[in-house]
């Protein structure tokens, strides 16, 4: 038991505090701006339910001190998200979403679609429900307002105009042929009808129509009256939810027991544009603290913050996440409970859309194999989220690793992620997992999240590696098992086994047991991805080009033999002073012409 002597020495500052048991699991993260105060009201008498529920298992706590309650605030979440206390609200996102990215911090900015958003300099609009909804909206875009459409390090190579500039598709400022101020207004535009600003911007194309069709321009009024027009039809397919044209997000909460979802809508000029949704699950949860770790998760990232954001239950902090949410806004943004009229029935749509993601949950007979792995492997919670590591190579050539993810016994796409292998880890298994689970916990457990299981494919050695990758990574509370495929042995078959760690043999799966399918179905995704990824990888490098690998030709001389010659064939065939005049440089030259004769293979 916590004790008031250990209450006391607390320090009375901003700061996180972090509440374990005996034998050093976390039971709860939580952020004061007096620590010592915030951790005494959860273990007087009167506490709460909430505090009730972990006071008794507590035996330390611990803390960190910040500057400000803002610091705290974000340690806070980050700690939640690496650690997974029990008591803490746990969110997962319920479905893929996506982004529209446009990149107004590059020369020609361009639209493309994006998973999640980055502090890039970049402008990010959504969440669209899918990445195919946010692509269409990309090209309905790309064809109102043509942009720049390739890659830039691609546009700065060209030397002439693109296929897409001949269709219309492109203005090609690479090659000069629209004005920076011409191309600039066709960046405000896309900006303007994806922040909702649909009405403005009508409003300027149409007095630009009249002034061509004035002067008699008629193939520039033309192509802006169906512009207007493309841009109505996308409008009359938004719904209209805020008759005051306003823009305000509403965050709707469901819960079920100790479990739940939320939905956040967004809302650009009175029009629902996207939404976004997670489950989430917490013990004795208050609705404020759901809210908040909604707005947490939702909007720090680079999701656009409107002026308000419509709550059904405030935050204890509200003054700390309103700041938040400002400084991410850059303008005040504030969070109100609407108590009647159209903010209010928004609310409840949302509240609405999070009870469809509840209900949405898996089935009963994948509920059950999630059940029966947790009591299999004795593990702490449900594994909602289970992740999958496995690695593919030809020799140690063109070696991949992939890790899958599934949420609810589900496949997640957005979860996947490939690893390009480095050289000094190819064509060993064990130190291939170890990079790849190293990488996935350093650089995306943020982002990412941690997940609830970890399956390897492989044995025992690969299991030590991806446990040494998790340990060095400090990571806490992932369970790691390790999935054998079935072989053959002494002229008969070995069955699918699991390693795990402490255990010196090896546990075979039972046929047709639920917990047993659903772990070699992750198995077999992740093995199918990983293949798939060292494929891709192998068609490039058998793709890859004779001037590869040559001492002093980099991508610019690549690109100046290319443009000088047209083809290999053509820097085969030209003379060697011909070679040399391209390149400025007899030694490149010569290094150019010896590997051709050799045939053109790169060397590995």
């Amino acid at each position: 038991m916590i004790t008031r002597e250990d209450i006391r020495r607390l320090p009375a500052g901003p700061g996180v505090y972090i509440v374990k048991t005996a034998a050093g699991e976390v039971l709860y993260v939580g952020k004061a701006l007096d620590i010592r105060r915030r951790v005494a009201a959860h273990f007087r008498r009167r506490g709460g339910a909430f505090a009730a529920a972990f006071a008794p298992r507590a035996e330390a706590v611990e803390f960190i001190v910040t500057g400000t309650e803002r610091e705290a605030l974000l340690l806070e979440g980050t700690l939640i998200r690496e650690r997974r206390p029990r008591f803490n609200i746990r969110l997962e996102g319920a479905g893929a979403r996506a982004y529209i990215r446009l990149t107004v911090h590059e020369p020609w900015p361009r639209l493309e679609v994006a998973r999640e958003p980055r502090r890039d300099g970049a402008r990010y609009f959504g969440p669209y429900l899918s990445a195919s909804a946010a692509l269409r909206m990309a090209r309905f875009l790309q064809r109102t307002f043509p942009l720049r459409d390739c890659p830039l390090a691609e546009a700065r190579r060209r030397t002439r105009p693109c296929l897409k500039h001949q269709i219309g598709r492109c203005p090609a400022p690479c090659r000069g042929l629209i004005s920076g101020r011409a191309y600039r207004e066709r960046v405000r535009r896309a900006a303007l009808f994806l922040s909702g600003r649909a009405g403005k911007l009508l409003d300027g194309l149409r007095a630009e129509m009249e002034r061509h069709a004035a002067a008699l321009r008629y193939e520039r009024a033309g192509r802006i009256r169906d512009a207007i027009a493309a841009i109505g039809g996308a409008l009359e397919r938004q719904r209209c939810v805020l008759p005051d044209g306003a823009d305000r997000d509403a965050v709707g909460i469901h819960r079920e027991g100790g479990r739940g979802a939320a939905a956040v809508l967004c809302v650009r000029g009175g029009r629902l544009i996207g939404s976004a949704a997670s489950r989430w699950e917490g013990e004795a949860a208050a609705d404020g603290a759901v809210v908040r770790e909604v707005l947490l998760r939702h909007y720090p990232g680079g999701a656009s913050v409107p002026p308000e954001v419509l709550v059904p239950a405030m935050p204890e902090d509200r003054e700390a996440v309103e700041r938040l949410l400002s400084e991410a806004r850059g303008g005040r943004a504030r969070l109100v409970v609407p108590r009647r009229g159209a903010r209010r029935d928004l609310v409840r749509m949302a509240a609405a859309n999070a009870e469809a993601v509840h209900r949405s949950r898996p089935a009963e007979g994948e509920e059950a194999a999630l059940e029966a792995i947790r009591a299999r492997f004795r593990l702490p919670r449900l594994p909602r989220r289970i992740e999958c590591v496995d690695v593919s190579h030809t020799g140690g050539a063109a070696a991949a690793g992939a890790v899958v993810a599934f949420l609810d016994a589900a496949p997640r796409p957005d979860g996947y992620r490939r690893f390009r292998i480095r050289g000094s880890a190819a064509a060993d298994d064990c130190r291939m997992i170890h990079e790849v689970l190293s990488r996935r916990f350093r650089e995306g457990h943020r982002e990412w999240g941690v997940p609830d299981f970890l399956v390897v494919d492989g044995g025992r050695g690969q299991l030590a590696a991806a446990e040494r990758a998790v340990a060095g990574a400090g990571v806490q509370g992932v369970s790691v098992i390790a999935v054998a495929k079935e072989r053959e042995a002494g002229g008969r078959k070995v069955p699918d086994r699991v390693y795990r760690s402490g255990r010196a043999n090896p546990v075979p799966l039972r046929p047709g047991d639920p917990a047993s399918l659903l772990l070699a179905r992750v198995r077999d995704e992740a093995h199918r991805f990983a293949v798939r990824s060292h494929r891709r990888m192998r068609g490039k490098a058998l793709r890859g080009s004779a001037l590869d690998g040559i001492p002093g030709i980099g991508p610019r001389r690549k690109a100046r033999l290319l443009a000088a010659f047209g083809s290999v064939s053509g820097i085969r065939s030209a003379p060697l002073d011909a070679v040399e005049g391209a390149l400025s440089s007899a030694a490149a030259a010569r290094a150019v012409k010896a590997r051709l004769r050799e045939g053109g293979r790169p060397r590995r």
